[in-house]
Protein backbone atom coordinates (compact mmCIF):
# COMPACT_ATOMS: atom_id res chain seq x y z
CA UNK A 1 0.00 0.00 0.00
CA UNK A 2 1.82 3.23 -0.93
CA UNK A 3 1.64 6.09 2.12
CA UNK A 4 -1.23 7.98 1.96
CA UNK A 5 -3.82 5.87 0.62
CA UNK A 6 -5.12 4.42 4.63
CA UNK A 7 -7.15 6.17 7.17
CA UNK A 8 -9.11 4.95 10.23
CA UNK A 9 -12.15 5.54 8.03
CA UNK A 10 -10.87 4.13 4.55
CA UNK A 11 -8.57 2.80 2.35
CA UNK A 12 -7.51 2.42 -1.36
CA UNK A 13 -6.45 -0.93 -2.59
CA UNK A 14 -5.81 -2.71 -6.21
CA UNK A 15 -8.55 -4.81 -7.52
CA UNK A 16 -8.42 -8.54 -6.11
CA UNK A 17 -9.93 -11.64 -8.22
CA UNK A 18 -12.25 -12.13 -4.97
CA UNK A 19 -14.11 -8.35 -6.01
CA UNK A 20 -14.62 -9.11 -9.47
CA UNK A 21 -17.93 -10.13 -9.19
CA UNK A 22 -19.05 -7.91 -6.74
CA UNK A 23 -17.34 -4.88 -8.97
CA UNK A 24 -19.07 -6.69 -11.74
CA UNK A 25 -22.53 -6.81 -10.20
CA UNK A 26 -22.00 -2.98 -8.93
CA UNK A 27 -20.82 -1.09 -12.08
CA UNK A 28 -23.39 -3.21 -13.83
CA UNK A 29 -26.29 -1.66 -11.87
CA UNK A 30 -27.49 1.66 -12.15
CA UNK A 31 -28.77 2.40 -8.74
CA UNK A 32 -25.20 1.00 -6.76
CA UNK A 33 -22.98 3.15 -9.40
CA UNK A 34 -25.68 6.53 -9.40
CA UNK A 35 -26.80 8.09 -12.18
CA UNK A 36 -24.20 10.04 -12.60
CA UNK A 37 -21.72 6.99 -13.25
CA UNK A 38 -23.73 4.78 -15.30
CA UNK A 39 -23.01 4.62 -18.71
CA UNK A 40 -23.46 1.16 -20.38
CA UNK A 41 -23.13 -2.86 -19.36
CA UNK A 42 -19.20 -3.68 -18.37
CA UNK A 43 -17.68 -6.86 -19.28
CA UNK A 44 -15.16 -8.58 -17.08
CA UNK A 45 -12.45 -7.32 -19.84
CA UNK A 46 -13.54 -3.97 -19.29
CA UNK A 47 -13.45 -4.01 -15.21
CA UNK A 48 -9.67 -5.10 -15.70
CA UNK A 49 -9.03 -2.19 -17.98
CA UNK A 50 -10.87 0.34 -15.60
CA UNK A 51 -8.76 -0.30 -12.32
CA UNK A 52 -5.79 -1.96 -13.36
CA UNK A 53 -3.14 0.99 -13.74
CA UNK A 54 -1.26 1.66 -17.28
CA UNK A 55 2.38 0.99 -17.04
CA UNK A 56 3.07 4.83 -18.00
CA UNK A 57 0.90 5.35 -14.35
CA UNK A 58 -1.61 8.01 -16.90
CA UNK A 59 -4.80 6.16 -15.93
CA UNK A 60 -5.67 3.66 -13.22
CA UNK A 61 -8.06 2.74 -10.29
CA UNK A 62 -8.65 1.68 -6.52
CA UNK A 63 -10.92 -0.11 -4.34
CA UNK A 64 -12.61 2.10 -1.61
CA UNK A 65 -12.23 0.28 0.88
CA UNK A 66 -13.74 -0.13 4.37
CA UNK A 67 -10.82 -0.91 7.01
CA UNK A 68 -11.88 -4.57 7.47
CA UNK A 69 -11.41 -4.92 3.68
CA UNK A 70 -15.25 -4.45 2.88
CA UNK A 71 -15.20 -2.99 -0.83
CA UNK A 72 -17.62 0.27 -0.97
CA UNK A 73 -16.53 1.97 -4.32
CA UNK A 74 -13.87 2.72 -7.07
CA UNK A 75 -12.13 6.07 -7.64
CA UNK A 76 -9.89 5.94 -10.70
CA UNK A 77 -7.65 8.22 -12.97
CA UNK A 78 -7.21 9.18 -16.95
CA UNK A 79 -5.23 11.04 -18.72
CA UNK A 80 -6.25 14.81 -19.48
CA UNK A 81 -4.08 16.84 -22.30
CA UNK A 82 -3.99 19.81 -22.01
CA UNK A 83 -2.25 21.19 -25.37
CA UNK A 84 0.41 19.65 -27.03
CA UNK A 85 3.54 19.16 -24.88
CA UNK A 86 3.92 15.90 -23.65
CA UNK A 87 4.09 17.47 -20.58
CA UNK A 88 0.76 18.84 -20.47
CA UNK A 89 -1.22 16.14 -18.86
CA UNK A 90 -2.85 15.75 -15.72
CA UNK A 91 -5.08 12.89 -13.64
CA UNK A 92 -8.29 13.28 -13.98
CA UNK A 93 -10.30 11.29 -11.27
CA UNK A 94 -13.70 9.97 -10.67
CA UNK A 95 -15.64 7.84 -7.93
CA UNK A 96 -18.10 6.12 -6.84
CA UNK A 97 -19.52 5.04 -3.57
CA UNK A 98 -22.00 2.36 -3.28
CA UNK A 99 -25.76 3.96 -1.46
CA UNK A 100 -25.56 2.17 1.73
CA UNK A 101 -21.98 4.21 2.47
CA UNK A 102 -22.60 7.38 1.51
CA UNK A 103 -22.60 10.49 2.92
CA UNK A 104 -19.79 8.94 5.41
CA UNK A 105 -17.05 11.46 3.96
CA UNK A 106 -15.62 7.81 2.32
CA UNK A 107 -15.28 9.45 -0.90
CA UNK A 108 -13.51 12.96 0.30
CA UNK A 109 -11.60 10.75 1.87
CA UNK A 110 -10.66 8.45 -0.88
CA UNK A 111 -10.60 11.25 -3.15
CA UNK A 112 -7.76 13.19 -0.94
CA UNK A 113 -5.74 9.76 -0.63
CA UNK A 114 -5.98 9.71 -4.29
CA UNK A 115 -4.96 12.95 -4.94
CA UNK A 116 -1.99 12.55 -2.27
CA UNK A 117 -0.80 9.07 -4.46
CA UNK A 118 -1.23 11.02 -7.78
CA UNK A 119 1.48 14.08 -6.55
CA UNK A 120 3.43 11.59 -4.83
CA UNK A 121 4.00 9.32 -8.04
CA UNK A 122 3.96 11.42 -11.23
CA UNK A 123 5.31 15.01 -11.91
CA UNK A 124 1.83 16.52 -12.76
CA UNK A 125 0.80 19.95 -11.59
CA UNK A 126 -2.54 19.75 -10.92
CA UNK A 127 -5.21 16.89 -10.31
CA UNK A 128 -8.66 17.24 -12.15
CA UNK A 129 -12.07 16.03 -11.33
CA UNK A 130 -15.47 17.34 -12.78
CA UNK A 131 -19.08 16.63 -12.19
CA UNK A 132 -22.34 17.26 -13.26
CA UNK A 133 -24.22 20.87 -12.48
CA UNK A 134 -27.22 18.20 -10.80
CA UNK A 135 -24.56 16.52 -8.57
CA UNK A 136 -24.43 18.52 -5.11
CA UNK A 137 -23.01 15.80 -3.30
CA UNK A 138 -20.00 15.05 -5.43
CA UNK A 139 -19.35 19.14 -5.47
CA UNK A 140 -19.19 18.95 -1.74
CA UNK A 141 -17.01 16.00 -2.01
CA UNK A 142 -14.65 17.40 -3.74
CA UNK A 143 -14.40 20.87 -2.28
CA UNK A 144 -13.53 19.20 1.31
CA UNK A 145 -10.91 17.33 -0.20
CA UNK A 146 -8.98 20.23 -1.26
CA UNK A 147 -10.28 20.65 -5.15
CA UNK A 148 -11.11 24.59 -6.38
CA UNK A 149 -14.76 24.88 -8.86
CA UNK A 150 -12.73 26.24 -11.73
CA UNK A 151 -15.98 26.63 -13.92
CA UNK A 152 -18.49 25.30 -15.87
CA UNK A 153 -18.34 22.76 -18.85
CA UNK A 154 -21.25 23.17 -20.90
CA UNK A 155 -22.89 20.39 -22.84
CA UNK A 156 -20.10 17.87 -21.98
CA UNK A 157 -21.99 14.86 -21.21
CA UNK A 158 -24.61 12.89 -22.49
CA UNK A 159 -26.79 11.46 -20.21
CA UNK A 160 -30.46 10.15 -19.96
CA UNK A 161 -31.05 11.49 -23.47
CA UNK A 162 -29.84 15.38 -23.31
CA UNK A 163 -26.38 16.69 -23.14
CA UNK A 164 -25.53 17.78 -18.98
CA UNK A 165 -23.26 20.58 -18.23
CA UNK A 166 -20.27 20.19 -15.90
CA UNK A 167 -18.27 21.72 -13.14
CA UNK A 168 -14.60 21.09 -13.49
CA UNK A 169 -12.54 21.06 -10.17
CA UNK A 170 -9.01 21.57 -10.05
CA UNK A 171 -5.95 20.90 -6.93
CA UNK A 172 -2.66 22.06 -7.95
CA UNK A 173 0.88 20.20 -6.68
CA UNK A 174 1.34 24.14 -4.94
CA UNK A 175 -2.41 23.78 -3.32
CA UNK A 176 -1.41 20.22 -2.09
CA UNK A 177 2.00 21.12 -0.60
CA UNK A 178 0.96 24.24 1.38
CA UNK A 179 -1.87 21.71 3.03
CA UNK A 180 0.20 19.55 3.98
Amino acid sequence: MLAGMRSAQVHLRRLTADDLDWYLAAVNDPAVVGPHNWSRHRTADDVRAEVEEDPTGRSGGRIVALPDGTAIGHVGWRCQRWGPSERSWCPAIGLWVAPPHRGHGYGTQAQRHLVDHLFAATTVARVEADTAVDNPAEQRALEKAGFTREGIVRSCEWRDGRWHDHILYSVLRTDWRAAR
